[in-house]
């Protein structure tokens, strides 16, 4: 009998996955964040709750005996002590539930290890149907792993497996912390309000001159210098003592205030220093450390190593602008990002390192759901709202059906709510828990104003993968074929072929400096429930793409379980715009 695992990540976004290996033809996962669970963003507990909902579904004797794997980030010392993220009491109930099976990143296989190990199982999973010719090399960055290390590079082989290249060690050139401060520094929240530095970033042409923009672009080559030199020289690994903390804070807020000292030189030097909380403080801190980001890593990529192929993970991979400089500056053939970018994936890595079993990533929809009294509660809503819908579906006739009634209220211009089947693993709603609408600007603002959520970013498109290749470029060194399995997770944005226009405005991202807009996809194949959707808007109105945004209000997790659905599509219908009134529809199929 094959051995089944429980993956457990520390740190934030913590998780859990359990994967059954007992059937040798089909293997079942069932997977949450912690936060799903507990309604707080990047939630950094021990992710015991996200392991009692799994106790819910699958049965004691398949979770006694399995082999749990934990992938942390923090310093090794001597020997592995519990602390503040896992404690001793979180470890003897793992030993209660599952046996003594269990293993921690140790020196051997540190956390980056774990990132690239996921990173290069998802392309393994995807790459068929590719001509990969020529060497994959692994590229992980993100804010820290263990004692340090900030970036780590491999090769990998399809007999041998992954080789370090180059690992770099130290706080002070950590591009992840670099943009975890930048956020801190202008008034937004630390790991969750990251991803608008992107929205901001477009705005530069409008709050610098030519003159302001050629300093920045001087002190961005002063920076990329500097840390270019450190990845060079910083590959010794410091040493950790039993009375070392799991992070050293000392160091880290000295970092911080390095940071800060940085950006506050940048925004003094074109005179922007007053409110660095202000639009124009966020737009030009977040030029300098998008382009730092984007230009020190090809820089360092291309004069090194030139890869031929690449694959990236670590949690400064969820930036989408990023990975498609990458692909297109760094890359002669193939690209591949890891949607499970971030700590959440990381021990997806241990597993593949500790079994000979390929981890069937399928579509991330891990999360089984609890529908409990969920048609009693929806119909107790519909006598005032008939928005609202319960539908169980026992038929591919009643399927379709309900796929033309989505399209329908879709094409009427109405913003659509859909909750079914399995939930989301990760951070993207993948249609399963999603909100959908005609792409306008117009809609994207009536969203973005039920939500609670800010202005500064456009949403992100779904598309049937053959409108794909309409809507966005597809150069010979660059588009929607050179990227192998990622576009399914809008993780990686393409360039529009056509110039902006408002049919598809609220997903177009003005480039920085340029006259070319830019989307993150979710690109669909026909088997999907949403490629019905999305096949009868388009017959009724032409539209090759819609917005698909997260059902949730801005602050909370993805709406989860009966509870948490209700209570989002309440907001969302206190706050609505006149007549832009949402729907909602959750399915259950039988």
């Amino acid at each position: 009998m094959n051995k089944n695992f429980l993956l457990i990540s520390l740190g934030h976004n913590s998780s859990a996955i359990f994967v059954d290996n007992s059937d040798p033809q089909q293997q079942e996962i069932i997977g949450y964040e912690q936060e799903r669970l507990s309604g707080i963003k990047a939630d950094s507990q021990f992710p015991r709750d996200a392991i009692n909902e799994i106790t819910k579904h699958v049965p004691s004797d398949k979770l006694r005996g399995c082999c749990v794997l934990i992938s942390h980030w923090f310093n090794f010392g001597p020997h592995l002590m519990a602390n503040k993220y896992i404690t001793r009491n979180d470890i003897d109930w793992l030993h209660y539930i599952c046996g003594d099976d269990i293993h921690m990143c140790e020196r051997g296989f540190t956390h980056h290890d774990a990132h690239a190990y996921s990173a290069y199982e998802f392309f393994k999973y995807h790459k068929c149907g590719y001509d990969v010719k020529g060497p994959v090399m692994c590229l992980v960055v993100d804010g820290f792993g263990n004692n340090e290390e900030i970036l780590s590079l491999y090769t990998t082989d399809e007999m041998k497996g992954i080789s370090l290249v180059r690992r770099v060690y130290g706080y002070d050139a950590s591009l992840g912390l670099m943009y975890q401060y930048a956020t801190a520094f202008v008034g937004m929240k630390e790991n969750q309000d990251e991803y608008k530095f992107l929205g901001y970033e477009a705005h530069i042409d409008e709050i610098a001159t030519e003159e302001q923009i050629d300093m920045l672009d001087h002190y961005i080559d002063i920076q990329k210098e500097r840390l270019i030199k450190w990845f060079d020289t910083h590959s010794e690994e410091p040493e950790y003592y039993p009375s070392n903390e799991v992070i050293d804070f000392k160091l880290l807020n000295k970092v911080r205030e390095d940071w800060y000292g940085i950006f506050t030189e940048v925004l003094k030097s074109i005179g922007f220093h007053s409110d660095t909380h202000s639009f124009a403080a966020r737009s030009i801190i977040a030029y300098f450390i998008q382009q730092l980001c984007e230009r020190t890593l090809v820089a360092w990529l291309k004069d090194n190593y030139n890869p031929e192929n690449l694959i990236v993970a670590g949690g400064v991979f969820y930036n989408v602008k990023l990975n498609q400089t990458l692909c297109e500056k760094c890359t002669q053939k193939l690209f591949s990002v890891m949607p499970l970018a971030g700590d959440q994936g990381a021990a997806i890595g241990m597993y593949a390192k500790h079994c000979d079993r390929q981890f069937e990533f399928n579509d991330l929809c891990w999360g089984k759901r609890s529908f409990y009294n969920a048609e009693k509660l929806v119909k107790q809503k519909q006598d005032k709202n008939p928005r609202i819908g319960y539908v169980k579906v026992k038929s591919p006739v009643e399927l379709e059906e309900i796929q033309k009634n989505i399209a329908r209220c879709i094409a009427d211009n109405n913003i659509v709510n859909l909750v079914m089947g399995n939930m989301e693993f990760g951070p993207r709603a993948l249609c399963h828990t999603s909100t959908l609408f005609l792409p306008t600007s117009e809609n994207v603002h009536c969203n973005n104003v039920m939500n609670g959520r800010n202005e500064v970013m456009p949403c992100a498109p779904v598309c049937k993968r053959d409108n794909a290749y309409e809507l966005f470029e597809n150069a010979n060194d660059y588009g929607v074929d050179s990227v192998v399995g990622s576009d399914k997770y809008m993780i990686c944005t393409h360039t529009y072929a056509k110039p902006y226009s408002n049919h598809y405005g609220g997903v177009m991202h003005k480039k920085p400096l340029e006259d070319s807009f830019t989307g993150r996809p979710q690109i669909v194949d026909v088997d999907e429930f949403i490629y019905g959707v999305l096949d009868w808007v388009e017959q009724i109105t032409d539209y090759k793409a819609l917005v698909n945004t997260s059902f949730n209000v801005h602050g909370r997790p993805i709406a989860f379980d009966t509870i948490s659905i209700l209570q989002n599509y309440e907001y969302q219908c206190e706050h609505a715009v006149d007549g832009k009134e949402p729907y909602l529809f959750i399915i259950v199929t039988e």
